[in-house]
């Protein structure tokens, strides 16, 4: 075995060696050295190694390009086609022009010459993006049938399936309403089976006949016939029925990058609706910020609004020259990236400056209120006057008045907000806002530099503004839009020692761009009500302040090209209110400047701080950052001509130390805060990538900047992975980085700017400022320098020169370390640029690809760890810049073979290498990093795939084989090496072109190469044996497959390696790898070019090998039917964990293994086959491996499947029929109501499981953690894309399938039901295809008998199942092929299948739809008639059918018999017909069949009607089943039936009871045929478990004679059938709690099993056995048995039941009132609720005293009665609850008629019933045959009250372990003082005196000892607790004992006190000769004897 080749050693249809399956499975559990593995041995070298399987080694694959272009011509050229064009690159690229928000982009202003780095930026900001797209990815992997929506028309191509089950769950409702009348059971025991044919057949009308049922056609046609229905009509694409699997696997999806955009937080959107005051006499302005109080900052800038009246703004028109509509605006949008409940909105409303501090111009809105009318009126009007001239005169001066802070908390879910208006004194006004969250897109819109938004209407109203955020932390979002603002804020000025005149101060503020008055420019952004854009701007007034603080925001849009000239000017004003005449309004004070050039400074007097000020610079051109400024200030150098030496901050740089000083920024760049780094990546990388391949000329020096500029992207990709705050995707890729090469990053091309023809251009200073939020103070040289130093690379030391020489040694280094001819190689340069010494030239051009695989190739150390580490930014660089490349190229010389040179692919080989092993040492590792690996791994997965694309593809080929043999010699651990690989293959296999890389169309060699292969090969007369071993081997896994179809045999090689592997861990790698191939064939289905049959055909023929990796597979598939038997057919309700357990596969299906079908022999058989644990695949993973079974059946080539089939070995098509028969159950329809119930368990599971990874991903660390902590703040959860991890994105795939149900409309799950019913048909039809054409195949084999036993076994189980008409009607005509063409075969060997077969097809003969009801009649009919040609067999048959029907009444549901009888009229139609047999008995026959049949039915008609009355149904089931006593196959099916309604109800010791009953049945039988000692003797030996089995005696033996005409024939009348039976009942007796019964019943089983030698088995019993005894030991007395309750029923609506009585067995703890309550309810709503009665009390009823009219129930309590002697027996708690037939009830009564009285006059009646039967038997109500009554005297009743108050105490005394509590209670109620009714009353009443009649001394005396014991008793009681107390309740000890103490006294004379009669001396003694009787007694007792006479 060891030297054969590994495709001959997983081959299952070889001819050679046709190896039973034992012995495969045997070998599969050998030493390693057979070949074989799953032994590790760990060896010492660096690798662990791992003995993996042959077959698990890549093969060499071919010569792709070279094999293309030979065989090219030969080809079935239209088939490669078909799938897109071959020779054609995939891949596109494309340019789309950016999305721009608003209607014209943001540009700077026009005319300006702008200096390099401005025009970059916006050069950067407004380009198109470049994106490379591949042509066909829309039509395989991401097919637009299966990923997008086209899936939601797809529905209406599907037809409606009919499923009977939904036809009934329509028509049902109906059924029930109005009062149902009570059937009365008459006693039908005395008429037989055949006396109960009430309904004439014949007077029905029977169904339409199907045509041409019995004529002769041979069997051929039939078939032929057949199969042409059946493929009419079918669905093509099967996956598209199939339910999108979870997207778990799905590696393959490439998240698309989110475009870069401009950074928008969570928008609200505030409107401003009225400003009011109690008065209203001036113009008020309001303007809104949101600060945020926790970081005291201001977070947003100003909205300015003005609510004023027309009438107010009057007042003001001399001071407004335009209003611009942009400032009429009283809505903002404000944007908050960081919510926080600290946010608060401010409102400050200022008015016009007047004379007077702020507390007096606001005291006329305190004390005057309009309303008051009169004199305020008048003050109101002076005041609006006085205002007005104020606002004339002061009009652009303003003042402060008042805030308001509103919090927005909850910001959420806020609506409208009135607020009111506060100042510190607080006065009353009203602001009224509304806000709301932002919607997606507002019309009518301003950016903050007020540009219109998109869209934006013609007609507009108010504009709303955009403010802009100044969020509190960073925002890591690169910039893409063109912003220049300056903020300025005046912060204090301090004038108290200056000028008297300085009081009312005002600041106006301008942005000059020259010295002279007029060169104010209007850059600064208007308020409410004004200009757009103003010259200047007033701060407010503080009346009388000299050192006033201010509050004022300046905005101004900066210039984009500063220069020198321009500065900010603050003019020092002091403002005279008051009009004086002559006087000016403003009076100078004074100046301070701020130059645009340098930092801003302090005006100062006297070097004091006079003036602060703070600007903010919001710009996306000025970096704000010196390591950047200097990069781009230095490149630009080298790019434009400048005049050296050039100026950088506050440096000078000659041109010799241009090269250091860049490359030292270069380095220096990773020392730049990551802020500005991200704000301004694009460009960064741009200019990095450009420094990459621009060949450099500096001073006349060539200069290489490449290795620098690589370690510098290497460095910042590294810090933009590591920073916690930015997002990443699935995969792990740093988003920024992501959308950058996917949109931006484009080849640098080489600049060629050449010198202006008027000698050297003189640039302007290349230095731009920005204002950082700082003081005035200036930022001094020192501190730049510091900055520069403090740069995070360790290499650089403290002080600049060293920091030089540093920088020096690792340059030099750098070179040193490189080969010159590996440097970078150029091509050569046919510039003829001018030799200017001034600019730096480019040389040569460069390849970016072959540059960055060149540095990638040779990095080093960490350099070279982070490259690999975050290769998946490298890879797609590559990628980009090849794609680039392949673009640009002239395409006549674009062979992919000779595209990219071959150093290139050597580098690239390199990478490859190096990147499998830097992945196979993370999972190595100690400390496994196997997220890094997986990662890595997907990144090179993707960048191969990239590759085929682009390179040749055979070499891309063998890059993969390297990787996985390096990841096989490497990897120590099995299940880790699969997963990889199969993740690795699965990226790979997603390629659009996958089919066309698998050279599907090549396996001309293997088939006919014709396009329809059936007739040539049906003409090919000479099929040889290499023929038929050439198709054997299509099916497996050969060499040459692999090697032809390399990426497909790569990944079936992972199946099979992870189905044939076992050990921890490999079942999440098997889901994986059918998850990979399910998701692959689904994709095919789905391809639009695939649609084709004949390419459908050849893609199939590509995964024939799966169907035999399935098959080896069998053992471990998860088995529906063993599920579905568990749940019955309702199990949609059945939990997930339940189904999880049961996945081991049924006993059948073992068997099928070992190619054995009966199961006589099961015992023997099982034991002997070798033994091997399996990975058992749980039901979604064999699922998924089913529905591509199918998909190969379906689409492969049918004559090419038949010929595999006709050359297999009948245990491989025996395993092929267990495969079908488990995809029957697999594919089941489970119906529309189902999908409800499942939904809400699918949603909770998901909800949870989902919950769970939120939870593990929000604790976890890094960007995982982070992104979702970020997808868990509120106002994220539009996410447009990918700033998270795509699994969550589930949010749009897999989850929502489960949270939608819950809101799913009707039509959707309409058509949810419409998809699953036609999935359920389409497979089912597959599998009936595949059984038609083993039968066809099979047809000339010799095992035909077993074969048929299996094809039936999964028909039977498909009618079984929930089926479609459209389905049942093909599977008949199948069914009657079979039956004409194997007829005498299926009624001689295959008797259980026939019996199963009848039952079902009698199941659809009562079927509603008429089709199927026809389609099942003719079979039936068919049926019987070949049955009557086979000798004896039709008595079988009747006597199967008959027994079908008696199963079929007592269990279906959803069983109609008035349809059923239709049936049968039908069949009787086809007897008298049918002319070829009406000469024979046939037809007499059949109507004697069919009219036991009908009297069958007529019971059922009466079950239907007692359907709601458990008691009386159970009771007509027991009578029917005694009615067939001489019928042993009926008596044991009714039985059976009975126990299945019992298990129902939950009541399961009288289901057990039912199946001890008919297993004593069967024993009769065997013992009449076969005497084995080891068999039970018949009923009797089953005494033991219950007195009530002899009922089952066998009628004497003349009535019946055993094995005669189809009698005792079933399965159950065997050995095996009886170890069945009994075991079921241990089963059900255990589930009771009856165990001690489940040792009974075993006690049977064992010898039988011991007989058979079935160790197996007998294992099992005796586990079972110790279960059950355990549980006897812990359960013990908290076991629950019946409770019983007496019910009469009284009144002649009751018929038959009037006036009998029945005892009840209900569960434990059923009160009273629930049995009262539930049949009185039943009761009412048979005879109308004022009908029905309930007799509360137990005493006898007089029938005299009812009301005729009515119906009376009386219920009573009983509990079991023994006699004493009985008690001596039953010991256990058990033994007194089971076996019971007497019953007692007591009932109180005094002698005046009243039930209770007094304790002298409280008799009690007891009441002793003899049911029919012992309990438990096979119903819960037996009739009471005998009633025995006593009564007891009111002494009595004490006598036994105080037995009873005694046993109490001793039970409690003597628990173990001790139960105080219990103790307590029983105490307190003995001994307790205020016990009424208590014993001390008790002893009052009774024994206080001696009673007079001397017929009562006896019970004195008793009653006098009871309470002797009783007292005796409690004192032990007390003692007990007094050990048990804790030291909390010794109080509550010592009042028990005082009252046990006073109780003994109370009761002590009358104990003491006895009747002197009862101890007088028998005969006379002379006293005084015997002194031994001088005892006190007998002293007492003469003395008192003296006193008395």
């Amino acid at each position: 075995m060891a030297t054969l080749p590994s495709a001959e050693r997983r081959a299952f249809a070889l001819k050679i060696n046709r190896y039973s399956s034992a012995e495969i499975r045997k070998q599969f559990t050998l030493p390693p050295n057979l070949g074989q593995y799953h032994r590790q041995s760990i060896s010492t070298s660096g690798f662990p190694s791992l003995q993996l399987p042959q077959f698990y080694d890549p093969v060499e694959p071919v010569d792709f390009e070279g094999l293309l272009m030979t065989h090219l011509n030969s080809l079935d050229v239209e088939l490669a086609q078909e799938l897109g064009d071959f020779s054609e690159d995939d891949l596109d690229v494309v340019f789309t022009p950016k999305e721009c928000r608003t209607l014209q982009p943001s540009l700077p202003e026009e005319g300006v010459e702008l200096d390099p780095h401005v025009r970059d930026c916006v050069q950067t900001y407004i380009r198109e993006w470049l994106i490379v797209n591949r042509k066909n990815q829309g039509s395989s992997e991401i097919c637009s049938f299966k990923k997008t929506g086209s899936r939601k028309d797809f529905h209406r191509t599907l037809q409606k399936q009919t499923f009977e089950s939904e036809t009934l769950e329509c028509s049902e409702p109906s059924a029930q309403a109005g009062p149902r009348h009570l059937n009365v059971l008459c006693d039908v025991s005395g008429k037989g089976p055949n006396t109960a044919c009430d309904f004439d057949l014949r007077s029905l009308q029977p169904d339409p006949r199907l045509e041409n049922l019995v004529q002769q056609v041979s069997a051929e046609d039939f078939e032929k016939q057949n199969e042409e229905a059946r493929r009419t009509n079918r669905q093509a694409e099967l996956f598209a029925l199939y339910p999108s699997v979870d997207e778990e696997d799905a590696v393959e999806i490439r998240p698309v990058p989110e475009c870069p955009k401009e950074h928008l937080g969570n928008r609200i959107l505030v409107k401003l609706q009225a400003l009011k005051f109690d008065i209203e006499i001036e113009p008020l302005f309001a303007s809104i910020a949101l600060y945020d109080v926790k970081e005291r900052k201001k977070i947003s800038e100003n909205f300015h609004c003005d609510l004023n009246s027309d009438q107010f703004k009057g007042f003001l028109r001399a001071h407004t020259p335009s209003v611009a509509t942009s400032s009429q605006a009283r809505s903002a949008v404000f944007s908050v990236t960081y919510p926080s409940s600290d946010i608060y909105l401010v409102a400050k409303i200022e008015k016009v400056l007047q004379q007077g501090e702020i507390g007096d111009c606001a005291e006329p809105y305190m004390v005057i209120k309009e309303s008051d009318g009169g004199k305020s009126k008048e003050k109101i009007e002076k005041l609006k006057l006085q205002a007005e001239s104020f606002c004339q005169r002061l009009g652009k001066y303003r003042m402060p008045f008042a805030w308001a802070p509103i919090s927005l908390a909850n910001f959420f879910n806020v609506s409208t907000l009135d607020r009111e208006v506060t100042d510190v004194e607080s006065m009353v006004g009203f602001l009224k806002l509304e806000i709301t969250l932002a919607p997606e897109t507002i019309n009518c819109c301003l950016t903050p530099e007020m540009l219109p938004v998109r869209p934006f209407p013609e007609n507009r109203g108010r504009p709303h503004k955009e403010i802009l955020e100044f969020p509190i932390r960073e925002v890591y979002v690169p910039h893409t839009v063109y912003r220049n603002l300056l903020y300025v804020y005046p912060q204090r000025l301090n004038f108290a020692n200056k000028l008297a005149s300085a009081r009312n101060i005002t600041i106006k503020i301008q942005f000059m761009c020259g010295e002279d008055a007029s060169s104010a420019m209007p850059v600064i952004f208007g308020k409410s009500n004004g200009p757009e854009f103003l010259q200047e701007v007033y701060t407010a007034v503080t009346y009388h302040n000299k050192s006033p603080d201010f509050y004022e925001e300046v905005k101004i849009k900066l210039p984009a090209k500063l220069t020198v000239n321009h500065h900010l000017l603050f003019t020092f004003y002091h403002i005279s209110c008051q009009q004086k005449q002559g006087n000016s309004v403003e009076s100078l004070l004074g100046y301070s400047k701020v130059p645009s050039q340098n930092p801003p400074i302090k005006w100062a007097e006297g070097h004091k701080g006079v003036f602060n000020i703070e600007v903010q610079a919001v710009s996306s051109v000025h970096t704000q950052d010196n390591h950047l400024e200097k990069f781009f200030t230095l490149c630009h150098s080298l790019e434009s001509q400048v005049t050296f030496p050039i100026r950088v901050l506050d440096q000078k740089i000659s041109e010799s130390a241009l090269e250091h000083e860049l490359k030292l920024s270069i380095i220096c760049l990773n020392s730049s805060r990551l802020e500005p780094l991200v704000l301004f990546l694009h460009l960064v990388l741009d200019k990095l990538f450009q420094l990459f391949v621009q060949p450099m000329v500096i001073a006349g020096q060539p200069a290489n900047f490449s290795q620098f500029a690589f370690e510098s992207v290497v460095v910042t990709a590294n810090s933009l992975h590591n920073s916690k705050g930015l997002g990443k995707d699935q995969h792990g890729r740093n988003c920024l980085l992501a959308s950058y090469v996917h949109y931006v990053f484009r080849l640098p091309e080489p600049q060629r700017d050449m010198p202006k023809s008027g000698g050297p251009a003189i640039l302007p200073d290349p230095r731009y400022h920005t204002y950082g939020r700082t003081s005035a103070a200036a930022v001094s040289s020192k501190l730049l320098q510091a900055r520069v130093m403090s740069s995070s690379n360790p290499d650089l030391a403290g002080t600049h020169c060293a920091a030089d020489e540093e920088v020096k040694n690792i340059m030099s280094s750098k070179i040193a370390d490189r080969s010159c001819n590996r440097m970078s190689y150029y091509c050569s340069s046919n510039s003829d640029a001018p030799s200017s010494t001034t600019a730096p030239r480019p040389v040569s051009k460069k390849h970016f690809h072959e540059e960055l695989a060149l540095q990638m190739v040779v990095s080093t150390g960490m350099v070279k760890e982070t490259v690999f580490k975050y290769s998946w930014f490298f890879f797609e660089l590559l990628v980009k810049s090849m794609a680039q490349y392949v673009h640009n190229m002239d395409k006549r010389d674009n062979f992919r073979r000779t595209r990219f040179s071959d150093r290139f692919k050597d580098d690239i080989t390199t990478i490859v290498n190096v990147v499998t092993s830097e992945i196979a040492a993370l999972l190595v590792k100690p400390q496994k990093e196997t997220e890094q690996a997986e990662k890595i791994n997907i990144s090179l997965a993707f960048f191969l795939y990239d590759l085929l694309s682009l390179m040749d593809r055979g070499f891309v080929f063998n890059l993969i084989k390297h990787y996985c043999s390096q990841l096989s010699a490497k990897l120590n651990n099995l299940p880790t090496l699969i997963s990889m690989r199969l993740e690795f293959l699965r990226i790979l296999c997603s390629h659009e072109h996958y089919l066309n890389l698998n050279l599907f169309f090549m396996n001309a060699d293997t088939a006919p190469a014709s396009p329809c292969p059936s007739i040539s090969s049906q003409n090919s007369s000479s099929c040889s044996s290499f023929q038929d071993q050439k198709i054997a081997s299509m099916f497996d896994l050969t060499p040459e497959y692999r090697q032809q179809h390399f990426l497909t045999g790569l990944l079936f090689t992972e199946l099979a390696a992870a189905l044939d592997a076992e050990g921890e861990g490999i079942s999440k790698v098997q889901r994986k790898a059918v998850s990979a191939i399910h998701s692959l064939l689904s994709s095919h289905d789905l391809d639009p070019r695939c649609v084709k049959p004949e390419v459908k055909v050849k893609v199939a023929a590509l995964y024939l090998p799966l169907v035999g990796i399935i098959l080896d597979a069998l053992p471990q598939l998860y088995d529906f039917t063993a599920a579905e038997a568990r749940g019955g057919k309702n199990r949609a309700n059945g939990s997930d964990e339940e189904q999880e357990g049961t996945s081991a596969i049924n006993q059948n299906v073992a068997l099928a293994i070992a190619g054995n079908f009966n199961l006589k022999t099961s015992g023997t058989m099982l034991s002997s086959l070798p033994y091997k644990q399996y990975n058992m695949l749980n039901a979604d993973t064999t699922r998924n491996l089913m529905i591509c079974f199918l998909w190969i059946m379906k689409n492969a080539d049918q004559s090419l499947l038949r010929k595999w089939i006709a050359d297999l070995p009948s245990m491989q098509l025996n395993r092929i029929l267990d495969l079908l028969f488990i995809c029957v159950s697999c594919f089941e329809y489970k119906g529309k109501q189902s999908s409800d119930k499942v939904s809400t368990q699918v949603l909770q599971k998901s909800r949870d499981v989902k919950a769970r990874l939120e939870e593990a991903l929000l604790r976890g660390e890094g960007a995982r953690g982070e992104m979702m902590r970020r997808c868990r703040t509120p106002g994220n959860d539009r996410f447009p894309g990918l700033n998270e991890n795509l699994r969550w994105r589930k949010e749009q795939t897999h989850w929502r399938q489960a949270n939608e149900k819950l809101d799913k409309t009707k039509a959707e799950l309409d058509q949810e039901a419409l998809i699953s019913g036609n999935l359920a048909t389409e497979a089912n039809l597959i599998i009936l295809d595949m059984q038609e054409n083993i039968i066809q195949a099979s047809s000339a084999l010799d095992c035909k008998d077993s074969l048929l036993g299996g094809v039936l076994r999964v028909l039977v189980n498909s009618l079984s199942c929930d089926q479609s008409t459209t389905y049942l009607t093909h599977c008949f005509a199948t069914l009657r092929a079979l039956i004409a063409k194997f007829g005498d075969l299926l009624f001689e060997e295959e008797v259980e299948q026939c019996a199963d077969l009848c039952q079902r097809v009698l199941h659809h003969c009562s079927s509603s739809m008429d089709v199927t009801r026809s389609q099942a009649c003719a079979t039936l009919y068919l049926l019987m008639r070949f049955s009557f040609g086979a000798t004896s067999n039709f008595a079988r048959v009747k006597m199967q059918v008959t027994m079908s029907l008696a199963s079929l009444v007592g269990k279906a549901q959803d069983f109609n018999e008035e349809y059923l009888r239709r049936s049968l009229r039908t069949i009787l139609a086809y007897a008298e017909e049918d002319t070829a047999m009406q000469t024979t008995p046939f037809p007499m026959q059949v109507e004697e069949l069919l009219c036991n049949l009908n009297s069958i039915l007529y019971d059922t008609v009466k079950m239907r009607e007692f359907q709601e009355d458990p008691e009386m149904l159970m009771d007509l089931m027991y009578r029917i089943a005694k009615s067939y006593q001489a019928s042993p196959d009926l008596r044991l099916t009714w039985l059976q039936n009975m126990a299945e309604k019992h298990t129902k109800r939950k009541c399961y010791t009288e289901a057990a009871m039912c199946l001890v009953h008919a297993a004593a049945l069967v024993a009769e039988y065997l013992s009449m045929l076969e005497d084995h000692s080891y068999l039970p003797v018949g009923s009797v030996s089953f005494q033991n478990i219950s007195s009530n089995v002899l009922e089952e005696s066998a009628v004497s033996d003349d009535t019946l004679s055993p094995d005669e005409d189809g009698v005792c024939s079933g399965r159950y009348f065997t050995e095996s059938g009886l170890v069945g039976l009994l075991e079921q009942a241990a089963e059900l007796f255990s589930t009771g709690g009856l165990y001690e019964t489940v040792n009974e019943v075993y006690k049977l089983v064992i010898p039988i099993l011991e007989a058979h030698r079935d160790f197996r088995k007998l294992t099992s019993t005796h586990e079972k056995l110790q279960k059950a005894f355990d549980s006897i030991i812990s359960k013990g007395h908290k076991r629950m048995f019946g409770t019983y309750f007496r019910v009469g029923f009284y009144g002649s609506k009751f018929g038959d039941l009037d006036e009998k009585e029945f005892v009840y067995k209900e569960p434990a703890i059923t009160k009273l009132p629930e049995i009262s309550h539930r049949l009185e309810a039943f009761y009412s709503q048979c005879f109308g609720a004022e009908f029905v009665e309930v007799i509360k009390d137990s005493a006898p009823v007089d029938k005299t005293k009812l009301d005729p009219n009515k119906a009376y129930i009386q219920i009573t309590f009983v509990e079991p009665y023994f006699d004493e002697y009985e008690m001596k027996d039953r010991l256990t708690y058990f033994e007194k609850n089971f076996n019971l037939r007497r019953f007692m009830y007591t009932t109180p009564f005094t002698l005046e008629g009243r039930p209770r009285g007094e304790l002298h006059e409280q008799y009690r009646r007891n009441t002793i019933l003899t049911t029919m039967h012992a309990f438990p038997y096979i119903k819960t109500r037996i009739s009471v045959t005998q009633k025995e009554e006593f009564v007891l005297t009111p002494i009595e009743v004490a006598i036994e009250d105080m037995k009873k108050k005694t046993l109490q105490l001793a039970v409690a005394i003597n628990q173990e372990p001790p139960d105080a509590k219990m103790l307590q209670m029983v105490l307190q109620g003995s001994v307790g003082a205020t016990v009424n009714q208590g014993p001390l009353e008790v002893a009052q009443v009774f024994l206080a005196e001696i009673p007079a009649d001397p017929k009562l001394y006896r019970h004195h005396n008793k009653l006098r000892l009871c309470f002797k014991e009783f007292i005796m008793r409690c004192g032990e009681a007390v003692e007990k607790n007094k050990r048990l107390i804790t030291a909390d309740q010794r109080e509550y000890q010592q009042e028990l004992k005082k009252n046990y103490n006073k109780l003994k006294e109370n009761l002590r004379p009358m104990i003491e006190r006895k009747i002197p009669e009862l101890y007088k001396p028998i005969f006379r003694v002379d006293s005084q000769k015997r002194d031994s009787f001088h005892r006190s007694s007998f002293r007492k007792c003469e003395t008192q004897l003296s006193q008395g006479s």
